[in-house]
């Protein structure tokens, strides 16, 4: 099983994103990507939310997603995790706009599903 954290820090440059995924379970888990992308990031409005409060929901889609319009290697790639161990993706929102969001950081190894959120309030 594959357990995922999300961490968020305002710096200079905008939101700096941290998912960090781990092992739980008692055998080596091997992640198989089919890009060189292994995490993404997705910022919606909280605002947007639906009746359940989840902005996921909301027909608006993410106001920002870190893979959009970027270029990733077109090369399979795979990494293997020892029991207990981790690995962390990184990514950065440039520039939002104030406000409170809903960030999702997503693991995307095929056969492994692995999220995590955090509430952004930005400015």
């Amino acid at each position: 099983m594959i357990d995922a954290a999300l961490a968020t820090d305002e710096g200079d440059e905008g939101v700096d994103l941290a998912l960090t995924v781990t092992n739980d379970a008692e055998d080596p888990v091997t992640l198989r990507f089919r890009t060189g992308q292994r995490a993404d990031f997705a910022a919606f409005e909280s605002p947007a939310a639906d009746a359940a409060g989840d902005p996921r929901r909301s027909t608006a889609g993410p106001v920002w997603r870190h893979g959009e319009g970027r270029a990733f290697t077109q090369a399979l790639g795979t990494e293997t995790l020892a029991p207990g161990g981790s690995a962390t993706y990184e990514g950065t929102w440039r520039s939002p706009r104030p406000g409170v969001y809903l960030v999702v950081g997503t693991l995307t190894a095929e056969e492994h599903d692995a999220e995590a959120t955090a509430t952004v309030t930005v400015g």
